[in-house]
């Protein structure tokens, strides 16, 4: 074959040859262009780590599958939260973490995703904080695995003691915590109205009673025994003091239990005769009277006294009579003693010599003077008042009618 026709048909050959590649890139270069066009940029964020993969069907199971398979993430599990948002293509990733929260006393796991704050965690444990509560973490701080939040709680508490009263913000605690912030310490038998033991809660009003101890000291008189002793120196009925009595005295000492300067309790420690009585010595007549009669008032103004004497008086009075004793001073300053009676000074004056007996004679009181002021006599119910040395004579005289002669 000519030179001429064998190039011809080279030239033919490589002219096809490149049609059909020029025929086979367009085809490939419009596949590229046309799976290009199918493929989208899908941003991963996990944990708050991003990453990104291309992916043509962008849906939120090819994401993750993909994105696990080209190990661009951990596989993730039912406590995992997964979104995706087709409008941005993110997938957002939050990984489920265990958050123990611990407040008044009790600890409680909740399951949370990462990122959730610490306020959502005390809140799905079913715990309340209030104003003066304190958090471990922040409040809006975002949790991460195992993370632990407290809550210490803080308590306006009153405390009363010594008379004043201390208004305090306390820490979680018991009552001797709330003393101690206060700077309060019992002595060994003070007592709180609280026990220390108790848990401090809102407005808790805590008491502390302050006890000490006192002596005190009581002095008692202690009666005089009255001795009897028989004499024929006196008449019967009569009787006289032979050694005065005198009171002796007890000394008691008390140990006093005071809650707060108030005696809640006395106990006697002591109890002594510091002083002793003396013993009142009184003689008694056994001397039998004679045997005498009494006239009221006779022409000469003269009566006969139970020795036989015969005696001027002026004038008398005869009337109801009482007995009365106990000692101590007349309103005259006379000593209260036989002898001594008490009258209506405007009828009978103080100082009047007097001899009293019973108007037919039988009863002798004896000679007297005017000395007291008897109540019942100024109201006229009675004559005289009569002083005996014993209650007995009192008793045994009664209420008699008497004659009182006033003497000249």
């Amino acid at each position: 074959m000519p030179l001429k026709s064998k190039t011809k048909k080279r030239l033919e050959c490589m002219s096809r040859n490149l049609v059909a590649l020029v025929l086979m890139m367009t085809i490939c270069v419009a596949s590229v262009i046309t799976v290009m066009a199918k493929t989208v940029e899908v941003t991963i964020v996990d944990n708050g780590e991003e990453t990104s993969i291309s992916i043509m069907d962008a849906n939120q199971e090819n994401v993750l599958e993909t994105a696990v398979r080209y190990q661009r993430i951990q596989p993730v599990g039912e406590e995992d939260s997964v979104v995706f948002d087709s409008e941005t293509n993110q997938l957002t990733i939050r990984r489920g973490i265990d958050v123990t929260v611990t407040a008044d006393g009790e600890t409680r796991k909740v399951d949370l995703y990462y990122g959730d704050t610490v306020a959502e965690a005390v809140e799905k444990a079913g715990f309340v904080y209030g104003e003066n509560d304190v958090l471990s973490l922040d409040a809006d701080k975002a949790l991460e695995k195992d993370a632990e939040v407290t809550i210490t709680r803080y308590y306006h508490v009153s405390v009363t003691a010594d008379g004043k009263t201390q208004e305090l913000l306390v820490k979680e605690g018991d009552v001797q915590s709330a003393l101690d912030a206060a700077s309060i310490t019992l002595g060994k038998e003070d007592m709180a109205d609280v026990k220390l033991d108790t848990a401090l809660s809102e407005g808790l009003a805590i008491k502390v009673a302050r006890v000490t101890y006192e002596e005190e000291t009581k002095k008692e008189s202690v009666d005089y025994a009255v001795k009897q002793v028989k004499t024929d120196s006196l008449y019967e009925g009569e009787t006289k003091v032979q050694t005065k009595g005198v009171e002796g005295e007890r000394t008691i000492v008390y140990r006093n239990k005071l809650v707060d300067g108030k005696v809640v309790e006395t106990e006697e420690i002591s109890n002594e005769i510091t002083k002793k009585p003396v013993d009142k010595v009184e003689l008694v007549g056994t001397k039998e009277r004679p045997s005498a009669a009494y006239a009221s008032i006779s022409a000469d103004g003269t009566l006969i006294d139970h020795n036989g004497n015969k005696v001027s008086y002026v004038k008398s009075f005869t009337g109801r009579c009482t007995a009365y004793t106990g000692g101590g001073w007349t309103a005259t300053g006379r000593p209260a003693q036989y002898g001594n009676i008490a009258v209506d000074p405007d009828v009978i004056p103080y100082g009047s010599k007097l001899y009293i007996c019973s108007p037919d004679g039988s009863i002798v009181y004896g000679y007297a003077t005017a000395a007291d002021t008897g109540g019942f006599a100024s109201m006229g119910y009675i004559m005289a008042d009569l002083y005996f040395d014993t209650y007995q004579e009192c008793a045994n005289f009664g209420v008699r009618n008497m004659t009182i002669y006033v003497l000249s």
